[in-house]
């Protein structure tokens, strides 16, 4: 594991997933941390050395104040961190939600960090369109979390027991409850991402005019699951406008995923990010 410290004091960790060839980051959703690509990175490695990123507050960077700093610059902080980490830019980087959020951020703010980039339904919404709230079932939900388990089996068996982590494949729920729990000192294990700071996150988001996104020109892909979902409804609906915004972006709908695709079908996804991506290596 790689420690990135940012400017604040907390930091984010940098996990070496494995493969060879090119690196190729991978960053996860609010609430997950870089398990959640354990179905997807054997299908990689044979053409990608793959990285995974633990945001601050999620995953093995557990936060080290109470009041942690959530606002998207943090997390376009440890992006950029991640790539000089592993060898600096241009970069090949997939993204889940706040992750593929976060990834796009950081080339706005800074231009050529990526040779290409694969986003699973980046949460950014414009100006007037609604987000989640501290009045959103999706941020109660969060902070009525439970956060404290007796073991990480008892974890494991209520999270894959209940959607959405029972849509899943059971090997991305293991890893990513393997990696998000730690032992809490009182026999027993908690969550590394609380559900506070899960529903801070949600409620930091802050809109931007996707006008800006006609800088971003590498070559991207916004991908969408079009399979109903009852927990997030805004991150399917702003995938084709953000893919049609960007310089040199397309979108790629999944009949058959939801918002957590990368967790419910590795193989699936894996070969959506190389046959984009890997065309990219020598460009």
């Amino acid at each position: 594991m790689i420690r990135l410290t940012g400017s604040d004091g907390e930091h984010a960790v940098l996990h070496d997933l494995g493969g060879s060839g090119p690196p190729l980051l991978l960053t996860h959703g609010n609430g997950l941390n870089a398990g959640m690509w354990a179905t997807v990175v054997p299908h990689l490695i044979d053409t990608f050395r793959c990285w995974g990123l633990d945001f601050r507050g999620h995953g093995a960077a557990r936060p080290q104040h109470d009041d942690m700093a959530v606002d998207r610059p943090r997390f376009v902080e440890e992006v950029l961190s991640a790539v000089n980490a592993v060898g600096g830019e241009p970069m090949l980087a997939a993204g889940h939600s706040l992750g593929a959020a976060s990834l796009l951020l950081a080339e706005l703010a800074q231009p050529g960090t990526y040779r290409g980039l694969w986003l699973y339904e980046p949460v950014l919404v414009q100006p007037g369109f609604p987000r989640p709230d501290g009045d959103h079932a999706l941020v109660q939900a969060s902070r009525r979390r439970r956060i404290r388990f007796a073991t990480v089996d008892e974890a494991y068996e209520r999270f894959v027991s209940k959607l959405p982590f029972a849509a899943c494949e059971p090997e991305a729920v293991r890893a990513y409850v393997e990696l998000g729990t730690y032992p809490s000192g009182d026999d027993a294990v908690r969550l590394s991402c609380s559900g506070d700071t899960e529903a801070r996150i949600y409620e930091a988001g802050v809109p931007i005019e996707y006008t800006e996104f006609g800088r971003v020109t590498c070559p991207a892909v916004v991908a969408r699951g079009d399979s109903p979902t009852l927990w997030n409804e805004i991150p399917p609906q702003v995938a084709q406008p953000i893919a049609e915004a960007l310089g040199n972006g397309r979108l790629a709908a999944f009949a058959e995923l939801s918002h957590f695709g990368p967790m419910e079908n590795g193989e699936l996804v894996a070969k959506a990010i190389r046959d984009h991506l890997e065309p990219l290596i020598d460009a």
